[in-house]
């Protein structure tokens, strides 16, 4: 099992069952306790949140009153809907109060996010978008956690966005959609920098050489489960348990053997997010 810097759980239960997500988790649990016996980092998978009000329903599925499993990591954030950009104030006093229960039985969240900008789908102003993502932002400043970023064809906004909020906890672009050129201005603001499957795409073109320049103590690797299954199977449902192909495909670009990059992306995910 490898490191999976963003996998929705919840959409993996969704589009493949119960059942699987349930052998997915069985299985990085006994990845986690391999490597406790060994001298490599533990694989570990973070949970992003996309709703104000989701975090309930996401902590029963992934591990109920037995708590979270170890090498479970959940992040708490609002992704840029219609719905919710309908009203920003009231999704993000939505989100706080969800954040302040989640603090009050003792759970303890790994992040901020995902949150950001999105104009490819854009379902609502770039005010509204705005606002939503900088008291998200807030929010990350705040409590001291890192800040998972959603960023689709909003290029220079999001770094305007993050370079005005100047956040002294990291920052990790998720699902990075850029080419060079931007992501030597996301490194610039010390932004981790984090790859899905579609790095593997014919017309990926500018990831792939975005790829390859990202500092190795700045990348990550994601499903962003269950979407952007990675070739061979693009355009089917996505879990964790097809990151490994991902990482093959990463190493090769980059030059690295797949068991170092994959103990670089454990350990930056780990100092990351605990």
């Amino acid at each position: 099992m490898y490191t999976d810097s963003h996998a929705h759980l919840s959409g993996v239960a969704e589009e493949s069952g119960s059942d699987a997500l349930a052998s997915l988790l069985a299985a990085y649990a006994a990845d986690w306790a391999e490597a406790g016996r060994g001298d490599r980092a533990g694989s570990i998978l973070l949970d992003p949140g996309t709703e104000p009000g989701d975090l309930p329903a996401r902590f029963e599925l992934l591990g109920g009153e037995a708590g979270l499993p170890p090498f479970l990591r959940v992040a708490a954030g609002i992704w840029p809907s219609a719905e919710n950009l309908s009203s920003p104030t009231a999704s993000l006093s939505a989100l706080e109060a969800a954040i302040e229960a989640a603090s009050a039985r003792g759970t303890r969240l790994a992040a901020i996010g995902e949150g950001g900008l999105d104009y490819h789908h854009m379902d609502g102003s770039k005010e509204a978008q705005g606002e939503l993502f900088e008291g998200q932002i807030a929010l990350a400043a705040r409590s001291g956690l890192p800040l998972v970023v959603h960023s689709r064809d909003a290029a220079a906004d999001t770094l305007s966005i993050i370079r005005i909020a100047s956040l002294t906890s990291p920052v990790i672009i998720h699902c990075y959609g850029y080419g060079p050129e931007e992501l030597r201005a996301f490194l610039d603001l010390g932004c981790y920098i984090s790859f899905a499957g579609n790095l593997t795409y014919k017309g990926s073109k500018a990831l792939r050489e975005a790829c390859i320049l990202v500092p190795d103590e700045r990348f990550l690797l994601e499903t962003d489960a269950p979407y952007m299954n990675p070739m061979p199977l693009r355009g089917r449902p996505s879990s964790p348990a097809d990151i490994g192909r991902t990482y093959a495909y990463a190493a090769e670009l980059r030059g690295a053997d797949i068991e170092d990059l994959a103990r670089t992306v454990s350990l930056n995910a780990r100092l990351l997010f605990g």
